[in-house]
């Protein structure tokens, strides 16, 4: 049968989650404050299927025992989530999964779901490098404007060419939503590191549990060596949090970021596609 998740399921769903899919732990924590999963139990749980909404969205992540069991099991909980969809009159659903894996390919092929982006998961196991020659501060509020401002400007050519809206961010924002991100923004601050050159920020990063969540420069001083340097700074804040690595995750088409990550060590150790369904 299929019913709505209690507490005491979450360990198996998190090691039905983590069976194939390399989660990074953010998402491990918000897998266990989740409000809506709805699970497969058949003489234990055989599959889930978490669903976050915000307003007609809808990112739902999809977990089955076994790969024999992804179609039946997977098709099972998509027909229990889609009266959740026409209730709440949901219209455009996300996904990630597993590129390599066929049965994924196939239920969401027949779905109905396309080809979004893909993106690749990376992992650095090495040694800490000597402190690069930059100047760095931690993040303030005061600070705000100038760095979500050059952060949107930054990535808005890359979501464009993957068709990730709203193409630039803070352009696009509603004051409501600045003001949220903004208040998020300054719970994250001792994490959030700005790289300043003559007064004026440089880019920006990240560091989370050992993930990075952020890594960007600013467009006027891209292409002199500053992505560099603020990947080697983070990349040693973040094994001052767990010595054993360092995590990303990257879009498969920036080949820039992906250069820049091989060639200080970091390994492919998944490559993950997104998809999405418009429903009309």
């Amino acid at each position: 049968m299929i019913r709505d998740y209690k507490q005491s399921d979450i360990n198996e769903i998190i090691r039905i989650y983590t069976l194939e899919y390399k989660a990074m732990p953010e998402e491990i924590e918000t897998l266990k404050s989740a409000s809506k999963i709805l699970v497969y139990d058949d003489n234990g749980i055989q599959g889930f299927i978490h669903l976050i909404l915000s307003g007609s969205c809808c990112y739902i992540e999809m977990g089955v025992i076994s790969n024999e069991l992804i179609k039946s099991v997977g098709f099972k909980l998509w027909e229990e989530a889609k009266k959740l969809f026409i209730e709440k009159s949901i219209n455009f659903i996300e996904v990630f999964h597993v590129k390599d894996n066929l049965n994924w390919q196939q239920l969401f092929n027949e779905i109905g779901f396309e080809y979004w982006y893909s993106v690749y998961r990376f992992a650095y196991k090495g040694n800490g490098f000597k402190e690069p020659d930059i100047s760095a501060v931690k993040y303030e509020d005061k600070y705000y404007e100038d760095k979500i401002r050059l952060e949107s400007e930054s990535f808005s050519v890359l979501r464009r060419e993957n068709d990730i809206k709203p193409y630039n961010w803070y352009l696009s924002a509603s004051k409501e939503a600045i003001e949220n991100n903004r208040k998020a923004t300054l719970k994250e601050k001792e994490y959030i590191f700005l790289f300043f050159e003559d007064n004026e920020i440089v880019g920006a990063s990240m560091v989370k549990n050992a993930e990075i969540d952020l890594l960007f420069v600013n467009i006027k001083y891209q292409g002199k060596g500053y992505g560099k340097k603020i990947l080697e700074f983070t990349i040693n804040r973040g094994l001052e949090q767990n010595a054993t690595g360092v995590n990303l995750n990257a879009l498969a088409s920036n080949e820039k970021a992906l250069k820049l990550y091989k060639s200080v060590g970091f390994k492919v150790v998944q490559a993950q596609d997104a998809r999405r369904l418009i429903i009309k």
